[in-house]
């Protein structure tokens, strides 16, 4: 029987996959910072002043507080206020950076990341979010660098995977690669990890590898693209029992049904030559 004349459908674009939320961690930084600062040794005497009160940590806390409440905009002058009377107060170039970037400020984000890795350079979260940073203002290289350095001081898994799609787009496909196989060792759940792989073993000639990663990307997410594209690869694997298998979930799928039924008619009519793209 004949390949099916199918064509490797792209996957959807991924909804957020490199921008999670990460919640109001700030708070915890913050409020552990202002025990250490608070810490006197003994009983502190009622309206003592600590260093917590200072004007720089005092707006700090202000600021915390708002980004709580989730007013970037005040949190954000907050935060450049406490900068400003103290140059090197790394908690407070961090909230700065993370209320511009809430508020889709993105050079001002990298500014204030940047000054956190000027000052912190052994801060993971500075070079991270400098890259996402990098990344939505086109700055590719950038990224790549920075967020290079933020896996070389912790292994992050979504780091990585930002890296890897970054890489990808920017058509670094055997950096990609590298970076999307040290995910699957990780056992990554993340369904486009696989999918990527799949595609980029394809474009390699490794149709193996493209079918083992497609499968594992469907048993994570039952997507019709995906299955699509699996059904093509079993095509010009030569097998057809588990191409139409793989077709015939596709068509279960409204974005992918006609196609896949043109292919299941053309496999069941043994015709059709494959046609990749």
């Amino acid at each position: 029987m004949g390949h099916a004349a199918g064509t490797l459908r792209a996957p959807q674009q991924l909804e957020g996959a490199r921008r999670r939320r990460r919640g109001s961690h700030w708070t915890a930084v913050g409020f552990a910072f202002c025990a250490i600062a608070s810490a006197t040794g003994g009983v502190e005497p009622a309206g003592a002043q600590t260093l917590w009160d200072d004007p720089a940590f005092a707006l700090y806390r202000q600021a915390v507080e708002a980004m709580d409440r989730k007013s970037y905009a005040q949190a954000a002058d907050l935060a450049g206020q406490a900068a400003a009377r103290l140059p090197n107060h790394v908690l407070a170039h961090y909230l700065s950076g993370q209320a511009a970037a809430a508020l889709g400020r993105w050079p001002d984000a990298a500014a204030a990341f940047e000054r956190v890795v000027e000052i912190y350079p052994g801060s993971f979260a500075g070079h991270r979010d400098l890259g996402t940073s990098y990344e939505h203002l086109g700055r590719a290289d950038d990224a790549v660098r920075a967020w290079d350095k933020a896996l070389a001081l912790h292994d992050s898994d979504d780091v990585r995977a930002s890296l890897a799609f970054l890489l990808v787009k920017e058509g670094r496909r055997p950096q990609a690669l590298q970076h999307l196989d040290v995910l699957a060792e990780h056992g990554s759940k993340r369904p486009e990890v696989y999918s990527t792989i799949a595609r980029l073993s394809y474009e390699t000639g490794d149709l193996k590898a493209s079918e083992k990663a497609f499968v594992q990307a469907v048993s994570l997410k039952d997507d019709g693209r995906t299955w699509f594209n699996l059904g093509v690869v079993r095509a010009r694997l030569n097998d057809s029992p588990g191409a139409l298998d793989a077709f015939e979930h596709a068509a279960q799928h409204a974005d992918t049904r006609e196609q896949a039924q043109k292919e299941i008619a053309k496999l069941r009519g043994g015709t059709g030559q494959g046609a990749i793209r």
